[in-house]
């Protein structure tokens, strides 16, 4: 059984708290749609089932956001100084990283709780820098309630149709995962040609 499917067993047996809890380690686009149908189902209330999931996935990327806080941005800047050139990573990266954070934290945390890989990534620089603790669970607690109400309605809009939008949300985070990571693979093309420069 496929770690969704198990989470959707949970969902099933737990109700709120599995949801919750099931949250915690898998994304949102497979969960939150078929809880939605149990609501359409009258086994759960669709209010329950946004609160339920927006609670969740907000203290994962709180979880995130904490250990990041606590190791602390001089760790990662010695990191970077001692071992970077091994992950082709500089220091001046983890400084165009927190400045692009500095002046544009909110949104990003807001609009990447909508995006697959990036929604954990974005808690990593905001604990780094680190942003205000209110201000980051405001804008975490806003978007992934956003998301959760949106993918949750669809669900229970749907009824037994639901499954429709396995195939769009599939298609869906399939695309922003290969973007992730061809944006990876062209930024260490890009350093490794520059690193080959350098020992000319």
């Amino acid at each position: 059984m496929s770690v969704a499917g198990f989470a959707g067993d949970t969902v099933e047996r737990m109700s709120y708290l599995g949801l919750g809890v099931s949250m915690l380690a898998v994304a949102p686009e497979f969960l939150m749609p078929f809880a939605g149908f149990l609501a359409h189902q009258g086994n759960l209330h669709l209010l329950g089932v946004i609160i339920a999931g927006s609670l969740g996935g907000t203290l994962g990327s709180t979880i995130l956001y904490l250990i990041a806080r606590r190791v602390g941005e001089q760790r990662v800047r010695r990191f970077f100084q001692r071992r970077g050139r091994f992950l082709l990573l500089r220091e001046s990266d983890l400084d165009v990283v927190l400045g692009v954070f500095e002046r544009h934290g909110e949104w990003l945390v807001l609009v990447g709780r909508f995006v697959p890989t990036v929604r954990s990534l974005v808690s990593l620089p905001a604990g780094l820098l680190p942003m205000p603790f209110p201000r980051f669970l405001l804008f975490t607690l806003a978007g992934t309630t956003l998301w959760c109400a949106a993918l949750s309605v669809g669900g229970y809009l749907l009824g037994v149709q639901w499954r429709v939008l396995e195939k769009w949300l599939g298609f869906y985070g399939t695309t922003a995962v290969s973007l992730v990571v061809l944006a990876v693979a062209g930024f260490t093309l890009y350093r490794l040609k520059e690193f080959v420069y350098e020992q000319r």
